[in-house]
Formats: C-alpha cells, sequence, structure tokens
C-alpha cells in the first residue's frame, strides 16, 4: 500500500509539473491591465468545453461590458486551478475535485460562488457496448480511464468505495478527455469516468453504457474560482464580482433557453448540436454562494483523497472558500 501511495503522489506531482508547463504559454499580461485600445481593464477568464463562454453569448450578457474579457481554454479543471494560482488568469470554472487538489498544493486560489446542478450528477462511468461489467463491482482488476484531480476522479473514488473497493483494486489510467475517449473507444480500456458533454457523446456517438454517475457518489456541485493575486487588487475583484453575477444571470437564462444555448455551444465546441442540446436540457443548475452543506461534503471528498493516498496532506475546505461576492 505505501509504494502505491507514493507512485502516485509522485504521479500527481508530475501533473502538476505538466500544468505549469501548459499555463506558461498563456498571456502574462496583468489582470486588471488595459486592452491595446487603452480603454478597458481586461479581464482573464479560463474555460472548458463547457459553454459558458455560450451560455453568456447567447444570452446577451457579453455586451458593453466595463471589461474586455480574454478567453484561455483548458482540458480540465486541475490545470485551471494551476493558472489561476500562477496569476495567468483571474477567474473559471472547474469541478468539485480541482479545489482539494490545489489546496493540497498549497495554490493561490479561492472558490468564489457554487453552481449546484439539479440532477446531481457530474459524472457518469462509462463501459463499452457489450462490456461483461454490469456495474462498479465489475471494474475490479480492470483498467479505467480518469483525469487525474478531476470530479471524474472522485466520483471513481466514492463509487468504488461504496461497493468495498479502492483504486488499489482497479488500474487507473490518469488521461485527459480527448485521451480518455481514444483509449475508450480503441478498448485500450475497460471503462471511462468522465463528465458532460463528453458522456452524452460517448453515449450517441459510441455506444457507450452508464454504469452509475451522479448521487450518491457525488452531489453535482461545480465552482466559480479565482486566483488570489487577482482578488486582491481592487479592479480586478470589481470585474470578478461582476463576472460571477452574469454567470448567476445565465444560468437563470439556461433554464428556459436550453436549446439556444446547446446551439451556441455547439458552434462554439465543434460537438454536435444534438449532444450539445442534449446536456443543456439536462444541465438546469443553481449559481450562488457556497452553502455550509456544500463545504461539508467537500470535507468529507477531500479526507476520502487523502486517506487513498491521493493528496500529500489533509486540507480545511472551508478555508479556500471566499464569501462576499455573491449573494
Amino acid at each position: 500500500m505505501l509504494h502505491t501511495n507514493r507512485t502516485r503522489l509522485r504521479r500527481a506531482l508530475a501533473g502538476t509539473v505538466a500544468a505549469i508547463a501548459a499555463v506558461a504559454g498563456l498571456s502574462a499580461c496583468g489582470s486588471g491591465d488595459a486592452d491595446a485600445s487603452g480603454d478597458k481593464p481586461v479581464l482573464r477568464v479560463g474555460v472548458q468545453k463547457d459553454g459558458v463562454r455560450a451560455v453568456l453569448q447567447e444570452a446577451g450578457l457579453l455586451d458593453d461590458l466595463p471589461y474586455e474579457i480574454e478567453w484561455a481554454e483548458f482540458t480540465a479543471g486541475p490545470p485551471i486551478v494551476e493558472a489561476a494560482s500562477a496569476d495567468q488568469i483571474d477567474v473559471a470554472w472547474v469541478g468539485s475535485a480541482p479545489p482539494i487538489f490545489g489546496a493540497a498544493a498549497d495554490a493561490n486560489f479561492k472558490i468564489v460562488a457554487q453552481v449546484q446542478e439539479r440532477d446531481q450528477k457530474e459524472n457518469s462511468i462509462l463501459v463499452p457496448s457489450g462490456s461483461d461489467i454490469a456495474d462498479v463491482a465489475g471494474l475490479k482488476g480492470k483498467k479505467v480511464a480518469v483525469g487525474k484531480g478531476t470530479s471524474a476522479h472522485g466520483l471513481l473514488l466514492q463509487a468504488l468505495e461504496r461497493n468495498g473497493l479502492t483504486l488499489d483494486d482497479i488500474e487507473a489510467n490518469y488521461l485527459a478527455p480527448a485521451d480518455g475517449l481514444a483509449a475508450f473507444t480503441s478498448g485500450e480500456v475497460d471503462a471511462w469516468v468522465v463528465w458532460d458533454p463528453f458522456v452524452t457523446q460517448a453515449i450517441e456517438q459510441n455506444d457507450a453504457v452508464e454504469i452509475t454517475g451522479g448521487a450518491p457518489d457525488e452531489q453535482g456541485v461545480q465552482f466559480e474560482i479565482a486566483s488570489s493575486k487577482s482578488l486582491e487588487e481592487p479592479e480586478t475583484r470589481k470585474s470578478i464580482e461582476h463576472f460571477v453575477k452574469l454567470l448567476q444571470e445565465a444560468w437563470v437564462w439556461a433554464i428556459d433557453n436550453a436549446d439556444a444555448w446547446g446551439d451556441g455551444w455547439a458552434a462554439e465546441s465543434g460537438l454536435a448540436p444534438e449532444i450539445t442540446r442534449a446536456v443543456a436540457r439536462n444541465k438546469a443548475a443553481d449559481f450562488g454562494p457556497v452553502t455550509p452543506e456544500t463545504i461539508a461534503a467537500e470535507q468529507a471528498l477531500a479526507d476520502a483523497f487523502f486517506e487513498a493516498g491521493e493528496l500529500p496532506k489533509q486540507i480545511d475546505f472551508a478555508s479556500i472558500v471566499e464569501p462576499g461576492l455573491i449573494d
């Protein structure tokens, strides 16, 4: 067990180095700097293939902003946390687990809001059509693709533990979504743990089968995070607060305009409209301050990661929450 845990910690450190390298190519302009015309400050926003830009655009909320937005796209949440810590972005959206891994690495960021998906489902465990794996217990001894330090990692850990297994009982292949899809469709792994829109894409286009997902192994909570340095700069903090409130407004709009959001998401991401529309319809969510219930659930997840040897130290989740930016 000790050897296995040390190996995992070495992999985690390697992932951190890779994430830092990934953000090195981003714009080095400081948060709050004026744009090229000198008229407005710049807000640096990190995104994934998560439809955030599309929902803001389709809701008409990107017009006449008091700042210019500089978008930076990432493959998953862990490198976003690293980018925020390195002062390469000001604000971004991540899943439930990346802040935990960031806190354990002493990253300089804060959580400023939460997104509670109404279906309480952030990820799914998928197997190929025709697989002999019918449930989580069937993963024992199998190769499973999952993103290290992602919300999918959290779902996998807790689903295994609920079924009397640990991460030591499977062969985890830590892969980004694109590599996970390639490994899954080629048969290099037996299962894949991932989030939408990749879940819906794999089910619709690759005949993947979901064996579990969502509650009780996760709560469907995601977070808006911000760079600590950016929050300390009054002008940038003001821009972040404004942007977070735009997101809150956008998610209210999205509940009644899922197809319009889905179409914009497809145009932005290159995914098929039928995929993004389906995801948008399923992802009604409430955007607001981090609740005590969420803090307790995230603390339990952080403790589970530590006990499994996935973190170098225990963390206090409440200490990385910055209140006051949203009502």
